[in-house]
């Protein structure tokens, strides 16, 4: 019987991971058995424990951006990533090897090509990373989330495939989800959140701007604040009933079906769940990104009308308060499942492991 194995390398922040576990759930479903290779930052670990996925960790941590002694270390740690790499590769011995991103894909994409094993990338940028860029010459096939990645990468060896959305996202009715959060059906709601980490002046900017208008009883608050910021938010909302502060939350398919309007980050994973969901969104880039590719992730989709975006330089009450209320007035009170944009979900998961599995069955016969 043919190994069913497949291992997808991923590290960093949840906009690699979660692409990694909506494939990992889809080729579960078909009989595949997925490992997952990541760092071993905090952000990572916890989202996979949740996931119940079979992990491996590596030590390694994204590379330094300027030139320093601290390139020492990060070379002797992928170094020794690659070796156990090579180690784990040999017992698992994957019919592929798939990286979605951060600097752990490169040990492990090196050493799957070393030893004949079929490799692919997927970028879920506008603008690729530096690793995906780096790896770009030695794997057998990229899938892009945005067509205007193609340019970056060289060997032109690129499939559209768009982003693989969670299931959970596009399925959660919005009836369900006030329930579960005891929010009221009638009230307009507003979601808030930065991504895994949290965004400070985000954090700071929604609460002073929504905490006194949800007392009134005219909008009621999912606020998502990330871990560094979560006990002031909370201390300064804890008054208030219809604000609702979360440290994370992993079933964020319930905050998205709750909400009419979002006010978030634009890394690709929020871009493609908002567009699935043809969810109304005020995006904040994160300014420090590599090559501010969130400035252009939100650009990809502002063309759609239903997004406003504000630089994190501009982010004040008053321009929180002008684009909701922009947004307000084109869109209907209640969202439901009929409203969803129904993304071609099984066709992206059905399109990549055509290609892997072509690509194994061809290494195969040359073998």
């Amino acid at each position: 019987m043919r190994n069913k194995n497949i291992i997808i390398a991923s590290s960093g922040t949840g906009g690699h991971i979660y692409p990694g576990i909506a494939l990992a759930e889809e080729f579960k479903n078909k009989g595949y058995n997925i490992i997952f290779f990541i760092g071993n930052n905090s952000a990572s670990i916890e989202i996979l424990k949740n996931s119940g996925f079979e992990y491996i960790q590596f030590n390694i941590s994204g590379m330094p951006r300027k030139i320093s002694f601290l390139f020492v270390p990060f070379l002797f740690k992928m170094k020794f990533a690659f070796y156990k790499s090579v180690k784990q590769i040999i017992k698992i011995k994957p019919l592929a090897v798939i990286g979605t991103g951060g600097y752990v894909a490169v040990p492990v994409l090196f050493a799957a090509k070393i030893l004949q094993r079929k490799i692919f990338i997927h970028e879920q940028n506008t603008i690729p990373g530096k690793a995906n860029l780096l790896l770009n010459r030695i794997t057998d096939k990229i899938f892009l989330s945005f067509q205007s990645s193609e340019k970056y990468f060289k060997n032109k060896n690129t499939i559209l495939a768009a982003y693989p959305v969670r299931k959970d996202i596009l399925s959660t009715s919005r009836e369900k989800a006030l329930q579960k959060l005891k929010l009221k059906n009638e009230v307009f709601t507003i979601l808030i959140f930065g991504g895994s980490l949290g965004a400070v002046k985000l954090n700071y900017v929604a609460s002073e701007t929504f905490l006194d208008v949800s007392f009134k009883n005219k909008i009621q608050v999912i606020h998502i604040t990330g871990h560094n910021n979560y006990v002031i938010i909370q201390e300064r909302v804890k008054d208030n009933p219809d604000y609702l502060v979360f440290k994370y939350m992993h079933d964020i398919a319930n905050a998205y079906a709750a909400s009419n309007i979002v006010i978030c980050r634009s890394g690709a994973s929020t871009v493609f769940e908002l567009k699935a969901l043809n969810k109304p969104a005020i995006l904040i880039p994160y300014p420090y990104a590599t090559d501010n590719h969130q400035y252009w992730n939100a650009k990809e989709i502002e063309k759609d009308g239903k997004v406003i975006i504000i630089e994190e330089k501009n982010l004040t009450k008053e321009t929180l308060i002008n684009g909701i209320h922009t947004l307000k007035g084109n869109t209907k009170s209640n969202n439901n499942t009929e409203t969803i944009n129904k993304f071609p979900h099984e066709l992206i998961f059905d399109l990549m492991l055509q290609v892997i599995l072509n690509n194994h069955i061809k290494l195969s016969k040359k073998l």
